[in-house]
């Protein structure tokens, strides 16, 4: 299952919050590149996968649920 908009509420969490990205890549233990390609790069194309989303989560002490944009049901 694949929730749209996790990766841009996390990239908008992280810029509001001054969240510093290689102290984030450490305490999480994401690879600084992935991280970057994820939330930073200007042209991204990659999406932060759920275990990677998962340990941001963690490592922020933020209840996942804060990023879940909420959907009608059809």
């Amino acid at each position: 299952m694949r929730v749209e908009g996790t990766t841009d509420k996390m990239i908008d969490f992280l810029k509001k919050n001054g969240i510093n990205l290689s102290e984030l890549s450490r305490i999480a233990e994401i690879p600084y590149k992935l991280l970057y390609a994820s939330v930073r790069d200007k042209n991204r194309k990659r999406e932060l996968r759920t275990d990677e989303f998962l340990s941001i989560c963690e490592a922020l002490e933020v209840d996942p649920g804060t990023f879940v944009k909420e959907q009608s049901v059809k």
